[in-house]
């Protein structure tokens, strides 16, 4: 397979960057409303009519009337906490609109925590961090070519699948050159690493990416968003994307977290709580939310508003409709050291050998001379 050049890494970074503005653009799927539409239960209703005009739902008509009921709490409870003074982010009538947190939990989550430090299998990283020295104020992989475009899990537990591929998508591209969009149904399918109705782990898919490795998305039936029997041939389907080990950052180490995630994307756990289910802007300080983690997301970058609120960038997998852009930026460097929904306190990463050690400098350098 031929690989990129330094300068074509830079153009298709530019190209995803543009389409990620266009679709941040777009406001997503949140529906705009204002105190009119809460005055009564008729406005109510045409609130609610209006925002299943925007999202496919069942036309049931007792199932409609029991989720216009939810619709209607979590309509009020939008406007009521968007009316806030000194909210960093702001919350909105997205796709969850009318579900409620435990309901949503059970279909757009699916992470288990279980720690696995005994059972990882070292392997010699080529993109290095130095210890000292300073780090950018803000760094932001998607604007190196390595990460590949928004995803949705769908009503499926997969949230691990997810974040795990798409860190094995971010270190392939930054020790090669060439930005791969890999299969999670085949993961799905055939790692064992989990399943929609229970969960599962991202260390499981960096296990299943060492043994067997990850084929395109294009060379794999289409994701489904269900469980199904693995139908991948090894010895006729390629490329397979393999990588040479993982590991974690160290627990409750958020200075610690930047450092790694300045060398790659790093895959964490976090609660997903009912501000997060319903955010679609700004630095999201997670007031409602704890640890107990349910959901696998994946740290992209690092910033800083002009205010000075430090934050992380997260990508998620509940499509581009969803945030900003698919995003969410987490505030970081708080007083706990678990971090804002527990994001400091299971972090992983796989590793990849990288047969071109100077790549990821080129690609820096590269971008640095625009």
């Amino acid at each position: 397979m031929a690989k990129t050049t330094p300068k074509q890494v830079m153009l298709l970074a530019v190209v995803v960057g543009i389409m990620a503005i266009a679709a941040a653009a777009q406001g997503g799927s949140s529906i705009a409303f204002t105190e009119k539409d809460l005055a009564s239960e008729a406005s109510m209703w045409k609130l609610y009519e209006k925002w299943r005009g925007v999202h496919t739902v069942s036309a049931d008509l007792t199932e409609k009337k029991a989720k216009f009921e939810v619709f209607k709490k979590n309509a009020m409870y939008v406007h009521d906490f968007n009316g806030l003074k000194g909210k960093p982010y702001k919350l909105g009538l997205n796709r969850f609109a009318d579900m409620t947190l435990d309901e949503f939990k059970k279909k757009h989550t699916g992470a288990v925590v279980k720690p696995v430090a005994a059972k990882i299998k070292p392997a010699a990283a080529k993109v290095v961090v130095a210890d000292g020295g300073d780090l950018p104020a803000s760094y932001d992989w998607r604007d190196y070519g390595a990460v590949a475009a928004v995803k949705d899990q769908g009503q499926c537990g997969s949230c691990w699948d997810f974040a795990g591929t798409a860190a094995v998508e971010s270190i392939n591209a930054i020790v090669t050159g060439n930005l791969l969009t890999l299969s999670e149904q085949q993961v799905l399918d055939c790692a064992g690493a989990g399943d929609c109705e229970n969960g599962g782990t991202t260390p499981g898919v960096f296990e299943y990416a060492m043994e067997n490795g990850i084929t395109l998305q294009c060379n794999y039936p289409a994701y489904e968003a269900m469980d199904d029997q693995c139908r991948l041939d090894p010895s006729t389907t390629n490329p397979l994307v393999k990588i040479d080990g993982y590991a974690a950052v160290p627990a409750k180490n958020e200075k610690v977290m930047k450092r790694q995630v300045y060398a790659q994307p790093v895959t964490v756990y976090i609660e997903a709580s009912y501000d997060f289910m319903l955010y679609t802007e700004g630095v999201f300080t997670g007031d409602d939310c704890g640890t107990e983690l349910d959901h696998a997301v994946v740290v992209v970058g690092y910033g800083v508003t002009q205010s000075g609120v430090r934050y992380w960038i997260v990508r998620n997998s509940w499509g581009e409709s969803w945030g900003e852009g698919g995003y969410i930026r987490m505030i970081r460097d708080v007083d706990a050291k678990e971090g804002v929904c527990g994001i400091a306190m299971y972090p992983y990463y796989p590793i990849k050998n990288c047969p071109c050690a100077a790549v990821a400098a080129a690609k820096r350098a590269s971008k640095d001379e625009l």
